[in-house]
């Protein structure tokens, strides 16, 4: 499997796990939320709410827009924070494993 077809099918197997998790959204967050200037829009959006509508978009439309990926990620370590503060360890273990695998394909790690 070539790197893109590995990121296509880790991003839909996060949307499936956050849609598992019962963290997927049918309610899009705010215009205002979605222009923040900072990183992962952490000043205006969840974790999951920026990796549900800024996140698989952006990764989803380079895929299929045949454009390049990011030449590097890593953020399986802020997920793995993020779902330890909401108490959701045990429960999201899944959904950081397939970001850490996200990483790793991105990175030219698998």
């Amino acid at each position: 499997m070539d790197q893109r077809a590995r990121v296509k099918a880790l991003v839909l197997q996060m949307e499936q796990e956050m849609r598992t998790l019962d963290i997927w959204s049918s309610v899009a967050p705010s215009a205002e939320a979605m222009a923040s200037e900072f990183p992962f829009c952490y000043d205006t959006l969840q974790f999951d709410e920026w990796l549900q509508w800024v996140f698989v978009p952006r990764i989803t439309s380079v895929l299929e827009g045949n454009g390049t990926l990011p030449a590097d990620s890593d953020i399986a370590s802020l997920a793995e924070v993020w779902f330890i503060e909401q108490g959701m360890e045990l429960e999201a273990r899944p959904l950081v494993e397939l970001i850490r695998q996200f990483d790793q394909a991105i990175s030219g790690e698998w």
